[in-house]
């Protein structure tokens, strides 16, 4: 049988079988920065950046493609440096499994939580200028209690399963949407029949099928790469 001759000095397989990028100097660096670019390019940060664009132009093009090509570009560059890092460790000895550090959960956290206020908190005062519609306000209202719907069930899942510290993660997300949910339900709507209006139920359907299509597709994709293992 032909020897593979390894460029990079890994642990012993008899003492760590597995091995994380953040186990290799070299590997190190290309980890990292996906990291960095999946909280910098984040759909939170995309939401952030689109609706500061919305704020100011009032126009509805343009956030939607800011925040499309922020998430878009930002999940391809975050996955070329990921797998650059996995690259230096053959794929029987890859611990994918390995939770990172608890000071970047931590981050991650913030980062979220923070992003997210200042997104919708834009979306809040935007939403109240006069120049929108009542069907507008309560559609985008139901949209982003669906939102809390969504990330509320993550939690609970995620506990389920065991992930708190990716709970963790999720639940400061999830703290800002109801915060910011409770702000716009006090600014927007005089009444609460105004709250519980069909438009506003049209909203919470649609994205909550929205949701369920990127579980779809987040769960055919762990699935082939379960094969793939």
């Amino acid at each position: 049988m032909r020897e593979i001759t390894e460029i990079v000095d890994l642990p012993d397989a008899a003492v760590q079988p597995l091995v994380h990028p953040l186990d290799l100097r070299d590997a190190r660096q290309p980890f990292r920065r996906s990291q960095l670019i999946g909280m910098l390019a984040s759909p939170a940060v995309g939401v952030c950046v689109a609706a500061l664009i919305w704020f100011v132009s009032s126009g509805y093009v343009g956030p939607l493609v800011a925040g499309c090509a922020i998430v878009g570009f930002g999940a391809l560059a975050g996955h070329l440096a990921r797998e650059q890092a996995w690259a230096y460790i053959p794929r029987k000895r890859q611990d994918r499994r390995r939770a990172l550090p608890l000071a970047w959960e931590l981050g991650s956290a913030l980062v979220l939580g923070v992003v997210l206020a200042v997104a919708l908190i834009l979306v809040v005062v935007r939403l109240a200028r006069p120049d929108l519609t009542p069907d507008v306000r309560e559609y985008t209202f139901g949209m982003g209690v669906a939102v809390g719907l969504l990330l509320a069930g993550d939690v609970v899942v995620t506990l389920v399963r065991g992930g708190g510290r990716r709970a963790l993660r999720t639940t400061a997300g999830l703290l800002a949407v109801a915060a910011c949910l409770v702000a716009a339900y006090v600014t927007l709507f005089d009444t609460a029949g105004s709250a519980t209006s069909s438009t506003v139920v049209a909203g919470i359907v649609s994205m909550l099928v929205v949701g369920a299509g990127v579980g779809v597709w987040k769960y055919v994709e762990y699935r082939r790469r379960a094969v793939a293992r």
